[in-house]
């Protein structure tokens, strides 16, 4: 109830014509209603008690240069005081015009050619906007590492050993691992993921990594966050924003859902994201490499959250995770040929 309570209360606030109401609960990561003023809908929506005004108003700024550019988002609707949000306890909510459509789906191959294809379109916006000002300022929020709850953090894919060394996680983790049934599993398992770290380090290094074309990613681009309307798709949830090599967000879907499909089927899907992102050959090589660095982030992720975890049960779902992706390095060293092989017909 509480977080009802809250988004009763940033309704409020927002002073809606029409006597506005919470309609119903919508299936979110954080809480999320629906609410109805008048004839019009809208979308109530709470962030984390990591984010901070500033990168909101930054993830808002983002949204609107993408709409200009033409990629469809959602823009929160102001506040009375001019803000992109309302303050309620500490939490921030944004209001939303509703969008309609419904969500992408993993499985369906025909949701994922129309989410290459936007990811392509991003990328197309993103070189369209270089020249800004304003642009400079995104790029400038999102090359640092930003904390989205205890044990999560938005880390580009290239910069995943230096984040690791910079938060000392390794170390962290010896010093900090809870006791239990999985605490030695999980002390044994640290070598292969510290060796992960530095293994990955000199793969970025040994392929040029830095030199490849960056932009702005969106970070989190899965089916779930574009809402899909005819043969139009609009693109949800810039939370996770990035600088990071072009083909990033293509590789984190690629990585979780494209493993289990043909070869014509995730060619098809590289050819939809290559047609509006026009990849280099350099970029298109890397990625097997973003795929893998992609498992190394979530080594390094599912280590911090084990230091938070105490019920048994998942602490040793935690260990089998990072038990798989520990071996990040190793499945680039031994499988980049056959990633490649999904993807372009022509390796």
């Amino acid at each position: 109830m509480a977080d009802r309570d809250q988004a009763q209360e940033a309704v409020a606030r927002y002073g809606l014509c029409g006597g506005a109401g919470i309609v119903r609960q919508l299936d979110a990561t954080h809480a999320a209603f629906q609410v109805k003023a008048g004839d019009r809908l809208y979308a109530l929506r709470q962030f984390n008690a990591y984010t901070k005004a500033e990168n909101l108003r930054t993830q808002f700024l983002l949204a609107e240069l993408m709409q200009n550019a033409g990629l469809r988002t959602p823009l929160p609707v102001p506040a009375p005081d001019g803000e992109p949000f309302v303050e309620v306890q500490a939490r921030l909510w944004s209001l939303f015009p509703w969008c309609h459509g419904r969500p992408g789906r993993a499985e369906s191959i025909e949701d994922l050619a129309v989410l290459t294809s936007v990811q392509g379109a991003w990328v197309e916006c993103c070189e369209r906007l270089r020249s800004g000002s304003r642009w400079d300022d995104i790029v400038r929020s999102a090359e640092k590492s930003r904390q989205r709850k205890g044990w999560a953090w938005v880390v580009p894919l290239d910069q995943v050993p230096a984040f690791a060394r910079e938060h000392a996680v390794i170390e962290r983790a010896r010093a900090e691992a809870p006791a239990g049934p999985h605490r030695t599993p999980f002390l044994q398992l640290l070598p292969e993921v510290e060796a992960a770290i530095d293994e990955f380090d000199g793969l970025l290094e040994e392929h040029g990594v830095c030199d490849l074309p960056h932009v702005v990613t969106h970070g989190d681009f899965w089916a779930s966050n574009i809402r899909i309307s005819g043969s139009e798709a609009v693109v949800l949830d810039l939370d996770c924003f990035s600088f990071e090599p072009r083909i990033a967000d293509f590789a984190r879907a690629a990585n979780w859902y494209y493993r289990e499909r043909s070869a014509t089927e995730n060619a098809h899907l590289l050819q939809r994201f290559e047609a509006r992102a026009r990849l280099g050959v350099e970029e298109a090589e890397a990625l097997p490499l973003m795929m893998c660095a992609h498992d190394l982030y979530y080594a390094v992720g599912h280590v911090l959250l084990f230091l938070c975890e105490e019920e048994p049960a998942a602490q040793s779902r935690l260990v089998r995770s990072i038990q798989s992706e520990a071996r990040a390095a190793q499945r680039y060293r031994h499988g980049s040929a056959s990633v490649l092989r999904m993807f372009l017909s022509s390796v």
